[in-house]
């Protein structure tokens, strides 16, 4: 509980960092690592090492895209390879538990969709970063259509679908140029996203 509440005051300090009350770099880069870092920890004490080594992967994009100059492509990369953890995470809870039926077959279908749809839309912003934001977002899509299929915990399921809320706000900011105004937005999305994907996936029960 203590490492929750840490990460829950730096995730609020960062949101306060989005809102204008900013913090010098490095340490606004410090702020917004450590919030995901102490959920990866709190993972790891419930001895959830997919999970912790995911979420430590999420904590390491956001050291990269906070980086002066940013990291781009390596943050792209380690968000993939920290989803890659939740993709196992929720295949072994749909293989334990089986689907919810033709509702979770809709919604992942819906993902789906809107998935593609926003992938071909930003294809011409992507720039140098084409091929591994591409592939991001199909891991991404993946990652959330298999949390809704299958009978996982809901506010895991629920962290799922504000992730990629949160993907889709920050794309069309970073690489649109669009919705400048969404930082604080993009950033309240993605906390509680990895927070109930953390709280949600190291579960027992």
């Amino acid at each position: 509980m203590g490492l929750l509440l840490v990460s829950l005051v730096f995730g609020l300090a960062y949101l306060a960092d989005a809102f204008g009350v900013q913090a010098p770099y490095p340490w606004n880069a410090v702020i917004k690592t450590t919030g995901i870092a102490c959920l990866a920890l709190y993972a790891f004490s419930c001895r959830r090492m997919v999970l912790g080594t995911a979420l430590a992967f999420g904590a390491a994009g956001d050291a990269f895209l906070a980086m002066q100059p940013q990291q781009t492509e390596l943050g792209i990369i380690a968000f993939g390879i920290g989803h890659l953890g939740f993709i196992v995470l929720f295949a072994v809870l749909l293989a334990n538990k089986g689907t919810r039926g033709i509702p979770g077959y809709l919604a992942a279908l819906a993902l789906a969709i809107v998935g593609i749809g926003l992938v071909i839309w930003l294809q011409p912003y992507f720039g140098d970063v084409r091929i591994p934001a591409t592939i991001y977002n199909a891991i991404i899509i993946v990652m959330a259509m298999l949390a809704v299929i299958g009978r996982g915990p809901a506010l895991a399921i629920i962290g799922a679908i504000l992730f990629v809320a949160s993907d889709g706000v920050l794309a069309a900011r970073m690489f649109a140029g669009m919705l400048e105004w969404s930082g604080p937005l993009a950033w309240a999305l993605y906390y509680s996203g990895q927070a109930c994907l953390a709280i949600g996936l190291a579960q027992r029960d």
